[in-house]
C-alpha cells in the first residue's frame, strides 16, 4: 500500500510541475494567472485558469516530456464567455492519426457524413472528393454548387469537377466579385446538386467547413520539420477532418 501512495503521489507531483509551450492558438483565450492572451511561444504552467473569450477558441500545446495537446473547453455548454476553467479539465491529448485517404460519395448520406459529421478542413490550393458518376453525374447541365452568407448577402458557387472528382477551388470559393474574402466571416455553408434539364436544385447538406490558410500551416509545419504526420494530426484536431494526402499536397504547394 505504501508503494501505491508513493507513486500516486509522484505522478500528482510531476503532473504540478508540468508546463507547456504554446504552439497554435485559434481565437481569444486568457491565462488569468499570467495576466496574458495566449499566444505562439507563451507558456502555460499545470495550476492555470484559463477564460475562453471567443467562440471555439482553442490551442495547441508542447510538453517535452508529454508531448502534444489541445486546449478547448466544451463548446456545447452553457457556461458564460467570463467563466475561468482549470487547465487540467480542459486539456486533452492530440488525437492518434485518421484515416489516410478520403472515402468516396455513393449518396446524399455519404455527403451528409462527410461534410456535416464534425468540421472538415480546406488547405491548399482546392479540395477534392471522388464522387460517384452513376448516383451524381457531374457534367454542363448537372453540377453541384455551394450557397454561403457573407456580409449579410447570400453567395453562391459553382463548383467545378474533373472526370470523378467535385473540385472546390478555395482562391474562387472564398471570393466574391473577384475580390478575395476572409473565410472566416463565411458562415451557414450548403451544399446543393442543380440539373438544368430538370429546372432545379437538390438541397445535399450543411458544410461545416474550416479554413487553413497558406501562413497559418506554415507556422505549423514549422514546429515540426522533420515530422508530417504530427501537422497532420494538428490540423485535424484544430481545424478538422483532413487526410494526410491532402496535408501533403498543401505542404509540397507552400
Amino acid at each position: 500500500m505504501r508503494y501505491i501512495i508513493f507513486w500516486v503521489a509522484l505522478i500528482a507531483f510531476e503532473a504540478s510541475g508540468q508546463s507547456y509551450t504554446v504552439i497554435h492558438v485559434i481565437g481569444k483565450i486568457y491565462d488569468a494567472q499570467s495576466g496574458q492572451y495566449l499566444t505562439k511561444g507563451s507558456k502555460l504552467a499545470s495550476d492555470a485558469n484559463l477564460k475562453f473569450e471567443t467562440e471555439d477558441a482553442r490551442a495547441a500545446v508542447l510538453s517535452s516530456s508529454r508531448g502534444r495537446f489541445i486546449v478547448q473547453h466544451d463548446a456545447t455548454s452553457n457556461s458564460q464567455s467570463d467563466a475561468l476553467y482549470a487547465l487540467s479539465s480542459v486539456i486533452s491529448p492530440v488525437r492518434g492519426r485518421l484515416s489516410t485517404r478520403a472515402g468516396g460519395i455513393n449518396n446524399a448520406l455519404d455527403f451528409q457524413k462527410h461534410f456535416n459529421d464534425g468540421a472538415v478542413a480546406l488547405l491548399g490550393k482546392q479540395y477534392e472528393i471522388e464522387v460517384s458518376p452513376s448516383a451524381f453525374p457531374m457534367a454542363e447541365s448537372t453540377f453541384f454548387y455551394a450557397q454561403y452568407q457573407f456580409n449579410g448577402e447570400t453567395i453562391n458557387k459553382k463548383l467545378g469537377s474533373e472526370e470523378n472528382n467535385l473540385i472546390i477551388d478555395l482562391s474562387t470559393f472564398f471570393s466574391v466579385d473577384g475580390n478575395p474574402i476572409d473565410p472566416s466571416q463565411v458562415s451557414d455553408a450548403k451544399l446543393y446538386y442543380h440539373d438544368a434539364s430538370k429546372g432545379s436544385s437538390t438541397f445535399i447538406t450543411d458544410m461545416n467547413i474550416n479554413y487553413v490558410d497558406d501562413e497559418t500551416l506554415k507556422s505549423i509545419a514549422e514546429q515540426f520539420p522533420d515530422n508530417t504526420e504530427y501537422v497532420y494530426e494538428l490540423i485535424n484536431s484544430m481545424y478538422g477532418k483532413c487526410t494526410s494526402e491532402q496535408v501533403d499536397k498543401a505542404l509540397e504547394d507552400l
